[in-house]
């Protein structure tokens, strides 16, 4: 073995560590009931499930000794400062793992730390546990200040944690050194130091060409230098460390892995080929772990993310009638290679009947309800509706297997169980109430095991829940706003219901519903597809937007989207006799043209304020949740051009650039801005707070815009005839090594103003004069207010977090209704 040696500077995390096997075992706990509201906001919200409080009453009354197992694997961090092993599982289980390694202070003492971590931590130095701290905050990040007494020399210390894993788990320890003096140490391995270092060097130095590919090769770069000598690379296709040896089963829309070696063979710029995207058969944001082999058998491999989209485009055109072209985007769907619930609707719909390719489809997503892993309803609910619509096609042994899921399936919480499917978002309890009466009304004699009620029973209660969720949504509107994640899961319900519901005034409700959710989809669609603000978001739909299900439903409906294989509820809107209202009023092809919409979403009152012409799209959820702690909330959008260029900012809410938390590096936002817009103008305040990452950023899919340019605090970027400008209070700095090389202006400070403003050609005449306008602007800032005129602009200024236009303050009025202002643009004349 040999010792690999580290400074830890005050300030800095212990992060270098040698680990047991991560330990992973199913947990099933006794079978409950319980009771807790629906949330009917966007934000997390902390419910202790009847599982996780059995858990705590054994877990609190256990002993942790000492691993007898050995330490093996060695833990490479790069920017994460913590051990983590953050992931999804979709049923419960137990997770715990020991780490260990060895540091040396200058002289012994007490030695102060930050211990973070959501789930509990036992630390013991020299083999005496000096802390055991459970706060067990589930996925919330708790802080305690410890001290550790040190031996001079060096200190054997040995750290274990431990949690319970209910869908998506925060797993992980920080460890933070708050002393005043750098501490020393070193970890065992079995390769030699300095090819490590290597290794980690290299690795550190990779960034993917681009953070989407839809043909040829993917490409890394990496740092010549640090190549030589290294002849072969791994890479790991979507390796979940957790799910992978526990949960077998994969629900119809999740990714497969794949494993691939290279030769290190560089290009000219530095670049590495890999695999060629017709190899990888998943579409969506694949996780790549890519990695070298050392002497000794060590493995030292870094995470990296790129979005696929291939097999999007049939090669053909689609008809311009709505009903013969959902006909045709079925049998793209049906010739879907890859198991999904969906391509075996599109085949029996097609074809007539319930065939055997039909069925292995559609049996692809059983295992999932069956088990009631997290997002089963996202499944049952459109297979009982289909089952109550094609049930004379449906032969007789098939609907008996349909049956037993529906008869031994949990419908709520006040059903015993001990699974940890989530119930409480919009969603999701939307989903369960449109399963559950689903489900009564086929099976009205039939008793369902877990809650003892007949059918008639479950179909009366599930409409009721029905009737009260609609009855608040079409109040409010989305909790989740303008959400492109989770607006395509509330139209399986509504798609489902229109279709498939025994009760008229329930289709009616679904039909209102329906309305308003593409009134929603066609007032924010920019290109090819919705480019606003969003109530819950995922990194995966920022920068890939447009293989979400928006852009589907944009190019089924209007074919102004983007076609793609995201098929959960576009393939029930091409099974349904649905059609939207006349919405085209809302898109906007004249350059001489603009539109504002206005309007309130949720209980809380989220105001969504949207600017788009043809050229651009600039959207803010003005002065919401100012300040305060963020979640998955994207708070602002600014899209150019109309291919999906997106550029956005916000507060990283962890250190990993595509780590698993929410919120994440890309997405939503650790501290939330305060934002206000007029018109193409809009103004974003940050005040960051303890404990927090000390920069804001703005992403920059460098690969789409034809210039970015850096004037003083002025960051400028071109796309065709869309120009942005971004003014930075504390000035910037574009990352240029790293992951987030080319593709992160990043901020620094707590106290951030930022201005951006978009312009066109039409508006301005040229980049170059959009450039020098925004430099003569007259911009200050101090302490309660600052200020931002040009000539076409007029006088900008917020005051207290309000926003006045030439003197008068801007009055956001509008109701739950969408409010619309068509503008004319005066035209830049040569």
């Amino acid at each position: 073995m040999n010792d690999y040696q580290f400074t830890v500077q005050p300030g800095e995390p212990l992060n270098r560590w040698v680990h047991t096997d991560l330990t992973i075992a199913p947990y099933q706990s006794d079978k409950a009931v319980f009771d807790h509201p629906v949330n009917i906001t966007e934000e997390y919200v902390q419910i202790v499930y009847p599982g996780r409080q059995q858990f705590l009453d054994q877990r609190l009354k256990e002993e942790i000794l000492l691993p007898e197992t050995d330490f093996h694997h060695i833990y490479f961090p790069f920017e994460n400062p913590r051990l983590e092993f953050s992931a999804f599982i979709p049923t419960p289980h137990l997770l715990s793992v020991y780490g260990r390694t060895f540091i040396k202070p200058d002289q012994g003492g007490t030695f102060p730390f930050t211990v973070s971590t959501c789930g509990s931590v036992e630390i013991w130095v020299n083999g005496t546990k000096q802390l055991s701290w459970t706060p067990y905050t589930r996925n919330l990040a708790s802080h305690k200040d410890i001290t550790l007494t040190l031996e001079e020399g060096f200190n054997e210390v040995i750290l274990y944690m431990d949690d319970l894993a209910e869908r998506d788990v925060n797993y992980f320890t920080e460890l933070r050194y708050t002393g005043k003096t750098a501490l020393e140490g070193y970890i065992q391995v079995p390769a030699k130091a300095e090819q490590i270092e290597q290794a980690e060097r290299l690795l550190t130095s990779l960034h993917f060409s681009k953070d989407i590919y839809r043909s040829g090769r993917l490409e890394v770069y990496m740092n010549r230098e640090e190549a030589s000598g290294i002849e072969e690379l791994f890479v790991n296709v979507n390796r979940n460390h957790l799910l992978n040896p526990v949960f077998d089963s994969k629900a119809d829309d999740e990714l497969d892995a794949f494993d691939f070696s290279f030769s290190v063979n560089l290009d000219e710029s530095g670049f590495q080929k890999l695999m060629s995207v017709d190899e990888l058969s998943s579409n969506g944001l694949l996780q790549f772990d890519i990695g070298v082999v050392l002497p000794g058998g060590v493995q030292v491999a870094r995470r990296m993310v790129a979005s696929i989209l291939t097999n999007d485009d049939p090669g053909r055109s689609f008809s311009d009638s709505l009903p013969e072209r959902k006909r045709e985007i079925l049998e793209f769907f049906s010739q879907s290679e890859k198991l999904d619930l969906n391509a075996g609707f599109s085949l029996i719909h097609l074809n007539g009947k319930v065939d055997e390719q039909a069925k292995r489809h559609i049996r692809s997503c059983f295992d999932e309800i069956q088990k009631k892993g997290d997002c089963a309803d996202f499944r049952l609910a459109p297979l009982l509706g289909f089952t109550i619509k094609y049930q004379d096609t449906i032969p007789a042994d098939f609907h008996e297997e349909l049956k037993e899921l529906a008869v031994n399936f949990r419908y709520w919480i006040d059903e015993p169980g001990n699974d940890v499917m989530w119930y409480f978002s919009e969603n999701h309890a939307l989903l369960f109430h449109v399963s559950q009466y689903f489900a009564g009304h086929l099976y009205p004699d039939a008793t369902f095991s877990v809650s003892g009620r007949t059918g008639r029973q479950q179909y009366k209660k599930g409409k009721e829940r029905l009737e009260e969720w609609f009855e608040v949504f079409l109040k409010y509107g989305y909790s989740e706003w303008n959400s492109t994640t989770y607006l395509p899961i509330d139209l399986i319900g509504f798609f489902s219901l229109y279709e498939s519901a025994p009760d008229e005034h329930i289709r009616k409700l679904a039909k209102e519903a329906l309305d308003f959710t593409f009134k929603i989809i066609a007032v924010n669609l920019h290109g090819k597809t919705m480019s606003t603000t969003y109530g819950r978001v995922y990194e995966h739909d920022l920068k890939a937007m447009e293989m979400g299900e928006t852009a589907n439903l944009a190019f089924i409906t209007w074919k102004k989207g983007k076609l793609n294989t995201a098929m959960r509820c576009t393939t029930l809107f091409c099974l349904s006799s649905y059609e939207p209202p006349t919405l085209e009023d809302y898109f906007i092809e004249d350059a001489s043209k603009a539109l504002v919409t206005q309007y309130k979403q949720g209980i809380k009152e989220v105001y969504t304020y949207n600017y788009k012409t043809s050229s651009y799209s600039m959207s803010a959820a003005i002065r919401f949740n100012s300040y305060q702690k963020g979640h998955q909330q994207h708070a602002m959008n600014i899209a150019l051009d109309q291919d999906n260029t997106q550029i956005w900012l916000n507060h990283p809410g962890e250190a990993v650039y595509s780590g698993e938390n929410r919120p994440s590096f890309w997405a939503g936002n650790g501290v939330s801005p305060n934002i206000t817009q007029y018109k193409q103008y809009m103004f974003l305040e940050y005040r960051l707070k303890e404990p927090f990452l000390p920069y804001i950023h703005a992403y920059l899919p460098f690969w789409k815009l034809d210039e970015v340019r850096e004037e003083g605090n002025w960051l400028f970027a071109k796309k065709d005839d869309a120009y942005i400008g971004l003014y930075f209070s504390n000035g910037y700095e574009l990352q240029e090594k790293g992951a987030i090389a080319h593709r992160e202006a990043r901020s620094y400070g707590a106290h951030h103003r930022v201005v951006a403003t978009c312009a066109s050609g039409a508006e301005v005449g040229s980049f170059e004069a959009f450039v020098e306008e925004q430099m003569n602007a007259a911009i200050s800032i101090d302490s309660h207010q600052w200020s931002y005129a040009t000539e076409r602009a007029g006088a900008l200024q917020v005051i207290d977090d309000q926003l006045h236009v030439d003197g008068k303050p801007v009055e956001y009025d509008a109701g739950y209704e969408v409010e619309e202002e068509h503008i004319s643009i005066p035209q830049f004349q040569k």
